[in-house]
């Protein structure tokens, strides 16, 4: 039972006195790993990632007779050009819509529930509130980085199960990666790096997004608004890039690998107003009077 969880866990706190910064994260990261929310979410990737490789890569690996004729010039398309964050075809596009609702299920209802039940009051009476809020913010952010990395490194494992690992050239006009992107060099020259530097990049971008859960948990009253955060506060930024004439928006730009050098800076930018003012609202929280 989610809820009844931190009653078990209070003597843990107990025996660490001051309740030290190692185990306060320990037992949040259980409370948002060991719930079945967690695993719903998993499943929900697990489910479109299995789509995208049957409609993408499978197809590609069927139509290999094909592409085997001698005639064409151009490069045999393998794993990397049909994994999803290459490919950037519909699956993709649809997880980079719903990624941030996906990065608030584990974990967002948590922190706030702590609050609404007055558990965050018990917890703080005892214990460093600095470590405590810390805690949650670093769970909030650790969470929505593993939940993007399960998509994209399940895609790339299914999609190399299916395809071979080619060695992309510039030459092809197979791949979306051109000299405008911000990282051609990287994947024309370490494919494999790139692969593991575009999961990396990624993942922490929306555990960044996800932090909008944390600062909203302090701040609103409805559950269901709290939940929906980080989503309506990056569709508003799509919306209104849209209507400025600005393309680079949260949902376009964190697609890593596609990513172009012009967004580079806005993406930045966007990404650290979000992580200042997280940890705004964890100092003003640590210096709050708390009041039962």
């Amino acid at each position: 039972d989610l809820h009844s969880f931190p009653t078990r866990r209070s003597s843990d706190l107990n025996m660490t006195g001051e309740g030290n910064m190692k185990t306060l994260l320990k037992i949040e990261l259980e409370r948002a790993f060991k719930n079945k929310w967690f695993y719903i979410t998993l499943c929900i990737e697990l489910v479109l990632v299995i789509a995208d490789v049957c409609t993408v890569a499978l197809p590609a690996r069927m139509a290999y007779e094909e592409f085997y004729i001698p005639v064409r010039d151009y490069q045999i398309p393998g794993a990397y050009c049909y994994w999803m964050v290459v490919n950037n075809g519909t699956v993709y596009r649809l997880f980079h819509f719903i990624f941030p609702l996906l990065i608030s299920i584990p974990y967002v209802f948590t922190i706030y529930n702590d609050i609404k039940s007055n558990y965050v009051y018990n917890i703080t009476s005892r214990i460093d509130k600095s470590r405590y809020y810390l805690s949650k913010l670093l769970t909030q952010f650790i969470v929505g980085t593993a939940v993007v990395a399960f998509a994209l490194i399940s895609s790339f494992v299914l999609t190399a199960a299916i395809l071979p690992l080619e060695h992309p050239t510039k030459a092809s006009a197979e791949y979306n990666i051109s000299v405008t992107k911000a990282f051609p060099e990287l994947f024309y020259n370490h494919t494999f790096v790139s692969v593991i530097v575009f999961i990396v990049l990624e993942s922490v971008v929306f555990g960044i997004i996800g932090c909008i859960g944390f600062i909203f948990s302090y701040l609103l009253n409805n559950v269901i608004m709290v939940m929906l955060s980080s989503f309506i506060i990056y569709y508003m930024d799509f919306v209104l890039s849209n209507l400025c004439g600005r393309y680079g928006s949260l949902m376009t730009a964190s697609k890593i690998g596609i990513l172009h050098k012009a967004w580079v800076t806005g993406l930045v930018a966007e990404l650290m107003i979000i992580a200042v003012t997280a940890v705004v609202v964890c100092i003003i929280r640590m210096k709050k009077k708390d009041i039962l």
